[in-house]
Formats: C-alpha cells, structure tokens, sequence
C-alpha cells in the first residue's frame, strides 16, 4: 500500500468520477483505475462500485476513507518537519481565513514574506464552515476567522481579539449624519449584508430574533469586497465588524447602542496534528499586529 494510492483513493472518493480525479491529479484515468485496482486487490475488498461511467463508494470504502485520509496526514505531517528543519527556506503555508479577516492577513503576509520570501503562501477565503472542513482534512494549515469554538478534540483555537459589530455607511448615506443608532432603527434603513452562511450574518440573525427585529435586508452577497463596494454608493448601509472596515477610509463607523455585540477574532487549528514551524511564526507575526 504506497501513499500515492491513497491520495488516488481519497481524491477519488470525495469526487466520485475517475475522469474529474484523473484530471485533478495529473494522472490519466487508466493509470488512476490501475492505482486503485491495485489497492483493492491488497485489501482483498472492493472501495467502489462502479455502475458505467459513475462510480460510488462501497461501505468498506466508506470505512476506509478516514484512516486513508489519517495516514496521509501523519505521512505530511512528517514531510513538514523535515522541512522546518532547513531553517523556513523551503515549503508551503497554507491559511485559511474569513474575508472579514482579509485587512489583517494582507498586513501580515507583507511582513512575512520580507522575512521569509522562501515561503510559498497560499490564501483561501470562505465561510468559516467551509474552513473548518478543509482544517479538518489538513488542507490548511490553520483558518483565521471570527469562530468562538469551545474546546474539542478536534479543533483548538485561540483568541486573537475582539472587535464590535458596527451599521457602516458611506458619508451620502443620509444615515451617516447619526453618531450611534439602535437596533429598532436598523428596521427602517436598507442594508446590504454577507449571506447566509457567514458566520457573522448567523451571529446577526441570532441577535435580530432574540431582540424581535426584522431588518430590513435589500441585498445579500457571498464576498465581502463587493458588498462594501456597494455600501460605498451611498445606497445600502451594512453591518460588519470595525476590523472589517479599517482600511476603508471612505466609510463611516456608527456604533449600535442598546446592545454590546462583540465578535471574538480566532487563529484555529487543527487539534493534535503538527504545527509546522511557519505557521508558528506567521500566528506570531499576527498576534503582534493585533
């Protein structure tokens, strides 16, 4: 049983499509069928059931499936350390963070690479659920993102800090003329907010329900940047975090009285698995901005 096979096997169960996996991996499809013929042959099961051109997972596939995707992880996690051990001038980190976060990434990428240009640093955006799924099968190194995850066996994460949730609006919003405004009024002013799905809009709906208040929502979008490009026409207001907002000079902050809402910003990271040694050194970096 070889490494290769597996990261064959895995790519092809979360796909179920030879051509699709084939593709992806820069193999051809005989070459992947062959692979994983051979693997079934040594576990003396079949994973897949294939019915013409598409396939399924048997359930000794299923089963095999995590400790498939547990050895991979073990075997990079190694990889990773010898890598640490020439001293960041070699390897890859990969994060994952919440586009709310992006002001403080941007920040800290600049000054890690000045020190470290070696580093291959790749960024993924996405929802915080769509984060912990890839953190949990060790496609990031760790998410950044405004999650308040009790601890767990399988996740640990560390505050970083706190920032209030806050209307943002462009000065020719009329509403801009207010220094502070209350959740009652946010019912009378067409907002612009991130779509469900977002950890932030679910901590607002939260809050909207609790306190039996019906905003009055006219568009919902999946990425930040443009959502705060359409608050910058004066027409919508939104509601973001202040770290969210700080390097958008063109827009006004008005603090939401009545009531204190918070979100705490996190580093998380996949519990038990080894921290390579520029991941370390890229969280302190942040922490020291923060």
């Amino acid at each position: 049983m070889e490494l290769r096979q597996l990261r064959y096997f895995i790519r092809s169960a979360e796909l179920l499509n030879f051509t699709e996996a084939a593709n992806v991996l820069f193999i051809s499809q005989s070459t992947l069928s062959q692979q994983i013929k051979q693997l079934e042959d040594e576990l003396d099961i079949l994973l897949f059931d294939r019915i013409g051109k598409r396939v399924r997972l048997t359930e000794a596939g299923y089963l095999f499936l995590e400790y498939a995707r547990q050895s991979v992880l073990v075997a990079e996690s190694g990889k990773e350390l010898m890598e640490d051990l020439k001293g960041l001038k070699t390897g890859t980190l990969n994060i994952g963070a919440t586009y709310g976060l992006s002001n403080l990434l941007t920040s800290t990428i600049v000054q890690f690479s000045k020190k470290h240009p070696e580093i291959k640093i790749t960024v993924e955006f996405g929802t915080s659920e769509d984060l912990l799924e890839k953190l949990k099968y060790a496609k990031v190194d760790f998410i950044l993102s405004f999650l308040q995850l009790p601890e767990n066996d399988q996740f640990l994460s560390q505050s970083l800090f706190e920032s209030s949730l806050s209307l943002i609006v462009h000065p020719s919003n009329p509403v801009s003329e207010k220094e502070s405004i209350s959740l009652k009024e946010l019912e009378l002013i067409p907002l612009a907010l991130p779509a469900k799905g977002f950890n932030t809009r679910h901590f607002l709906d939260e809050t909207f329900e609790k306190n039996k208040i019906t905003p009055s929502v006219k568009v919902e979008l999946n990425d930040i940047n443009t959502l705060l490009q359409l608050v910058e026409t004066g027409n919508w207001a939104t509601i973001l975090t202040v770290a969210s907002v700080s390097d958008r000079q063109t827009l006004k902050i008005i603090p939401i009285k009545g009531i204190n809402i918070i979100r705490k910003a996190s580093i998380t990271w996949l519990n038990g698995s080894y921290q390579k040694k520029a991941a370390l050194v890229f969280s302190d970096m942040i922490r020291q901005q923060v």
